[in-house]
Protein backbone atom coordinates (compact mmCIF):
# COMPACT_ATOMS: atom_id res chain seq x y z
CA UNK A 1 0.00 0.00 0.00
CA UNK A 2 2.66 2.42 0.64
CA UNK A 3 4.68 1.56 -2.14
CA UNK A 4 1.75 2.19 -4.47
CA UNK A 5 1.40 5.63 -2.75
CA UNK A 6 4.48 6.76 -3.07
CA UNK A 7 4.74 5.59 -6.86
CA UNK A 8 2.36 8.67 -6.82
CA UNK A 9 4.84 11.67 -6.27
CA UNK A 10 7.96 9.56 -8.00
CA UNK A 11 5.87 9.41 -11.54
CA UNK A 12 4.44 12.90 -11.21
CA UNK A 13 8.55 14.29 -10.89
CA UNK A 14 9.01 12.30 -13.96
CA UNK A 15 6.57 12.98 -16.17
CA UNK A 16 7.43 16.45 -15.57
CA UNK A 17 11.04 15.85 -16.22
CA UNK A 18 10.39 14.18 -18.97
CA UNK A 19 8.54 16.69 -20.45
CA UNK A 20 10.76 19.01 -19.64
CA UNK A 21 13.55 17.04 -21.41
CA UNK A 22 11.71 16.90 -24.53
CA UNK A 23 10.59 21.00 -24.52
CA UNK A 24 14.62 21.29 -24.07
CA UNK A 25 15.68 19.50 -26.99
CA UNK A 26 12.98 21.22 -29.13
CA UNK A 27 14.60 24.50 -28.34
CA UNK A 28 17.93 23.08 -29.77
CA UNK A 29 16.15 22.01 -32.98
CA UNK A 30 15.13 25.20 -33.91
CA UNK A 31 17.94 27.66 -35.68
CA UNK A 32 17.73 30.54 -37.93
CA UNK A 33 20.91 31.64 -38.23
CA UNK A 34 21.48 30.21 -41.95
CA UNK A 35 19.43 31.69 -44.63
CA UNK A 36 16.67 29.42 -46.31
CA UNK A 37 17.33 26.55 -44.10
CA UNK A 38 15.12 24.43 -42.61
CA UNK A 39 14.34 25.91 -38.85
CA UNK A 40 13.93 22.77 -37.44
CA UNK A 41 16.12 20.03 -37.82
CA UNK A 42 14.20 16.19 -37.78
CA UNK A 43 12.69 15.43 -35.18
CA UNK A 44 14.84 13.01 -33.48
CA UNK A 45 13.54 9.21 -31.69
CA UNK A 46 14.66 10.48 -28.39
CA UNK A 47 12.01 13.21 -28.54
CA UNK A 48 9.06 11.91 -29.70
CA UNK A 49 9.52 9.16 -26.96
CA UNK A 50 9.91 12.11 -24.23
CA UNK A 51 7.09 14.32 -25.29
CA UNK A 52 4.84 11.26 -25.13
CA UNK A 53 6.07 9.82 -21.72
CA UNK A 54 4.93 13.29 -20.29
CA UNK A 55 1.23 13.12 -20.83
CA UNK A 56 0.97 9.13 -20.87
CA UNK A 57 3.25 9.45 -17.34
CA UNK A 58 0.45 12.28 -16.28
CA UNK A 59 -2.30 10.19 -17.01
CA UNK A 60 -0.67 7.21 -15.05
CA UNK A 61 -0.67 8.67 -11.80
CA UNK A 62 -4.54 9.87 -11.87
CA UNK A 63 -4.71 5.99 -12.10
CA UNK A 64 -2.74 5.30 -9.58
CA UNK A 65 -3.76 7.55 -6.80
CA UNK A 66 -7.41 6.62 -7.94
CA UNK A 67 -6.20 3.22 -7.56
CA UNK A 68 -4.12 3.93 -4.26
CA UNK A 69 -7.28 5.33 -2.60
CA UNK A 70 -9.77 2.56 -3.35
CA UNK A 71 -7.06 -0.11 -1.95
CA UNK A 72 -6.75 2.04 1.32
CA UNK A 73 -10.11 2.56 1.41
CA UNK A 74 -10.78 -1.16 1.27
CA UNK A 75 -7.93 -2.82 3.57
CA UNK A 76 -7.66 0.54 6.19
CA UNK A 77 -11.55 1.94 6.00
CA UNK A 78 -9.51 5.01 6.00
CA UNK A 79 -9.54 7.96 3.06
CA UNK A 80 -6.50 8.42 0.83
CA UNK A 81 -5.22 12.21 3.17
CA UNK A 82 -5.43 10.14 6.43
CA UNK A 83 -2.32 8.20 5.95
CA UNK A 84 0.87 9.92 5.10
CA UNK A 85 2.05 8.37 2.08
CA UNK A 86 -1.86 8.48 1.11
CA UNK A 87 -1.53 12.64 1.52
CA UNK A 88 1.61 12.88 -0.41
CA UNK A 89 -0.03 10.90 -3.01
CA UNK A 90 -2.92 12.78 -2.86
CA UNK A 91 -1.36 16.50 -3.17
CA UNK A 92 0.94 15.36 -6.30
CA UNK A 93 -1.53 13.89 -8.25
CA UNK A 94 -3.26 17.37 -7.90
CA UNK A 95 0.27 18.87 -9.39
CA UNK A 96 0.27 16.20 -12.24
CA UNK A 97 -3.06 17.10 -13.23
CA UNK A 98 -1.90 20.60 -13.20
CA UNK A 99 1.54 19.36 -15.39
CA UNK A 100 -0.76 17.58 -17.90
CA UNK A 101 -1.33 20.52 -20.33
CA UNK A 102 2.27 21.54 -20.31
CA UNK A 103 2.95 18.30 -21.17
CA UNK A 104 0.32 17.98 -24.37
CA UNK A 105 1.71 21.08 -24.96
CA UNK A 106 4.98 19.92 -25.43
CA UNK A 107 3.30 16.92 -27.20
CA UNK A 108 1.75 19.07 -30.08
CA UNK A 109 5.31 21.04 -30.27
CA UNK A 110 6.94 17.85 -31.05
CA UNK A 111 4.62 16.80 -33.79
CA UNK A 112 4.96 20.20 -35.63
CA UNK A 113 6.08 20.15 -39.10
CA UNK A 114 9.11 21.62 -40.00
CA UNK A 115 9.32 25.20 -42.12
CA UNK A 116 11.49 27.07 -43.85
CA UNK A 117 13.15 30.52 -42.35
CA UNK A 118 12.61 33.14 -45.58
CA UNK A 119 14.89 35.89 -44.33
CA UNK A 120 18.57 36.29 -46.47
CA UNK A 121 18.98 35.86 -50.27
CA UNK A 122 17.25 32.29 -51.05
CA UNK A 123 18.14 32.78 -54.26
Amino acid sequence: MTRQALLVPVSTVLGVLVAGYALMVEGHRMDQSVPCKAVRAPVALIEYVAAWAGPTLGVAVVAACVLAACSIRRRCATGLWATKPGLLAYVSVWLSIAAIPFELLVLLMAHRPAGVWGGGDCG
